[in-house]
């Protein structure tokens, strides 16, 4: 009796220390804990700098389908982990990775351009174990699936848009003297499209990955690890509207801007001949302007200028016309230009009213770098109503702003 007391508290003991095993496995900071309704499942080796991974992550759980998302920026990607059957009584387990080119150029955020794509992947089960995929290794073969031209033509599109918020709210990311507005400057006044996705900030990149497996009662589960990327929704306006049938023939569009107001959008362009389309550091002179009004995802053009960017001059060796911005119902025409022994960089806004659509000179401006000596400080000049009247977007020119530099501002 004594012995058969001896054995059964011992089969206690061992199934104690079992469970106490399988309860501290959970208790590590580096695994959760995922129940379904006739399997456990456990996800191992997660980064986290938490007592307890789960902290990292929001976590649905129907006891058939799981959903994640992380918490935080710093939440881990979760592929390349262990995933542990506690039961083992899984079979056909697979994973569909769904990735798309991905826009990291701002800070923080990660915005998918649209062209999603899936792929999936039969599991080896072993020791009640499968191993999740490195996106890493699927990306070196499905890299080449987005090398097309409409995705590179996307991805400008982006980068456009991002580089015009920076130039539009340069005091956001450390005024004009800063490496983001530089380099946003210098992304608009480049007339060539990379067609390297690298160089537009590009990345391929997963969006989510679904795990689904069936239990011995056919019973199908699955856990979703959903990154929350934000979606793209601006590339997909643009190529799907006729800015291109607009352009007349002979010119690109350079660069762009969109005005939004209440109850209408308006759309800058900057159009460049053709023949200039892939030349080096080419300068740009008398460019045309032309102002879209939106209506049901279609532009038409309400009006024009051709004057108002400077002719070439071979005695000067500025860059000619170099951006145009907006704000509210603002927007701003750059260009650089010779005086004497001066490069000039002017301003022209104007103003769009919400009310009758007309669009008038607002402000004419200056800053002035000496040729020779670039750190000489040098009073730059503003312009304004008072100095012009009221002037229509079609009458600014050339000669009308030659005439209006010449005089002293009267704000001076």
């Amino acid at each position: 009796m004594k012995r058969i007391l001896m054995l059964l508290w011992s089969l206690f003991l061992i199934g104690c220390n079992g469970q106490i095993k399988n309860d501290n496995l959970y208790d590590k900071a580096d695994i959760i804990k995922l129940k379904f309704k006739n399997s456990s499942v456990a996800l191992e080796g997660i980064n986290s700098v938490n007592d307890n991974a789960k902290e990292d992550f929001n976590i649905k759980n129907d006891g058939e389908k799981v959903l994640i998302q992380p918490a935080f920026l710093e939440s881990d990607l979760l592929d390349g982990k262990e995933l542990k059957f506690l039961n083992g009584n899984v079979k056909n387990i697979k994973i569909t990775f769904s990735y798309d080119a991905v826009f990291y150029g701002e800070e923080k955020i990660k915005t998918t351009l649209g062209f999603e794509r899936d792929t999936t992947i039969f599991l080896k089960f072993e020791n009640k174990k499968v191993q999740i995929p490195s996106f890493e290794d699927i990306k070196k073969t499905v890299f080449k699936k987005f090398e097309n031209k409409k995705i590179y033509d996307v991805a400008y599109l982006v980068n456009q848009n991002y580089f015009n918020k920076i130039v539009e709210n340069y005091e956001l990311y450390g005024g004009k003297d800063s490496p983001d507005y530089k380099s946003a400057l210098a992304f608009l006044k480049s007339n060539k499209k990379s067609q390297k996705l690298e160089d537009l900030f590009i990345n391929i990149d997963y969006v989510k990955f679904n795990i689904q497996f069936e239990d011995n009662s056919n019973l199908h589960s699955s856990i979703v690890f959903d990154r929350m990327l934000k979606k793209n929704d601006f590339s997909k306006k643009e190529t799907n509207s006729n800015i291109d049938q607009v352009a007349p023939k002979g010119f690109y569009v350079l660069d762009s801007t969109i005005i939004n107001l209440k109850n209408v959008e308006f759309k800058v362009l900057t159009l460049e001949k053709d023949e200039i389309k892939n030349k080096e550091n080419a300068q740009h002179n008398s460019n045309p302007i032309i102002i879209l009004q939106k209506n049901n995802n279609q532009y038409q053009k309400v009006n024009d200028n051709y004057g108002i960017v400077f002719k070439y001059d071979d005695n000067c060796p500025a860059d000619g016309y170099g951006g145009i911005v907006s704000k509210n119902n603002y927007f701003t025409v750059q260009q650089i230009f010779c005086e004497d022994f001066l490069f000039v960089n002017s301003y022209t806004t104007f103003k769009i009213d919400e009310n009758t659509g007309n669009i008038n000179l607002h402000k004419y401006g200056e800053e002035y770098t000496d040729r020779s000596n670039p750190e000489l400080k040098i009073p730059a000049k503003t312009w304004s109503i008072k100095d012009f009247g009221s002037v229509k977007f079609e009458s600014v020119n050339e000669g009308f702003l030659i005439d209006l530099r010449n005089k002293k501002p009267l704000n001076k």
